[in-house]
């Protein structure tokens, strides 16, 4: 499962990062939550001052991960499962129950 995490600094967080500018990366590096991978991380302008790209194995799992994040970060973290766009389509939901893929011959096709 994805999920894309979006964290703001907290007051201690804000003044760990005036100390020490990698402090959340250095955060990021030490978690360790079977079941979970931190992907990429980037710090953002705007309403976040962090996005993380995480794969956990449940939904559980992203629960301890934002947990352990928001402590060892000094972050608030809102975070929000995710799925490709092309979920969207008839072909790819097929592919996911693992029918095969209906595919059309081209009129006049010898069969």
């Amino acid at each position: 499962m994805l999920f894309f995490l979006l964290a703001n600094l907290t007051d201690d967080g804000l003044q760990a990062c005036v100390e020490n500018p990698d402090a959340f990366a250095e955060a990021c590096d030490t978690i360790q939550v079977p079941g979970a991978q931190l992907l990429a991380r980037y710090a953002t302008l705007g309403q976040y001052d962090f996005v993380v790209m995480v794969e956990a194995d449940s939904a559980q799992t992203m629960s301890r991960l934002s947990v352990v994040l928001g402590a060892n970060g000094h972050v608030h973290v809102e975070s929000m499962q995710a799925i490709t766009a092309h979920l969207m389509s008839d072909i790819e939901e097929a592919q996911l129950k693992g029918a095969p893929s209906q595919t059309t011959e081209p009129a006049g096709a010898a069969s």
